[in-house]
């Protein structure tokens, strides 16, 4: 049995095969071979997925004391670039670029940054889940898990910043506090390239 590969979902590839073998006739008495004239059919299709070449080979596949033909047809599929940009990126880059505006706002407003915050984390996760929910359970981290990883610590930054703001504004030092706020702002382009070499790259 063939386990799949999720750990660049929702941009990986998967090799689908087809593997014959006769249940009595052994190598010996048996060998298959490829019939260059045999190919997939021209209007096969997955929906949702691109369709590759199909590669043929035969190889011997042995067992205690003797060893069989096993002809092997590979078909890839792998997911359409664009559409997983569109469907699975695009989306969360909006949400996090809403709730990253609370950086644009006074050092006095931060209880709108806050709010900002929130409500956009809440709608990240409930994003995360639905993404998740399009592949069984993995013991590692996909592309996704890396890609949300990053958005929420992004989301923390934005948080923290604002109840930072907050405790520096109810102790009257609206200075201090619009000097961070001056810092967080130079800060987040830094963190944000960060992030995304370490979620690509990683």
């Amino acid at each position: 049995m063939k386990s799949f590969d999720f750990s660049l979902y929702p941009f990986e590839s998967h090799d689908l095969t087809i593997e014959l073998e006769h249940t009595e006739l052994t190598s010996d008495n048996l060998v298959y071979d490829i019939d260059q004239a045999s190919g997939m059919e021209s209007t096969a299709s997955v929906a949702g997925w691109n369709l590759g070449n199909m590669q043929s080979q035969v190889i011997l596949h042995s067992y205690p004391g003797q060893s069989f033909s096993r002809p092997i047809f590979t078909v890839t599929l792998s997911r359409p670039l664009i559409s997983g940009v569109i469907k699975s990126v695009l989306p969360i880059a909006i949400i996090t670029a809403v709730s990253l505006l609370a950086f644009v706002m006074a050092a006095e407003d931060y209880a709108q940054k806050m709010a900002l915050g929130i409500t956009t984390l809440l709608s990240a996760t409930a994003f995360h889940l639905s993404l998740l929910s399009g592949i069984p359970p993995t013991g590692y981290l996909t592309f996704a898990d890396r890609m949300m990883i990053s958005v929420y610590i992004l989301f923390l930054f934005n948080i923290g910043s604002a109840v930072y703001l907050m405790k520096l504004s109810r102790e009257n030092k609206k200075e201090k506090a619009t000097t961070f706020n001056r810092k967080a702002q130079r800060i987040l382009p830094i963190l944000i390239i960060a992030l995304v070499i370490l979620t690509i790259f990683i």
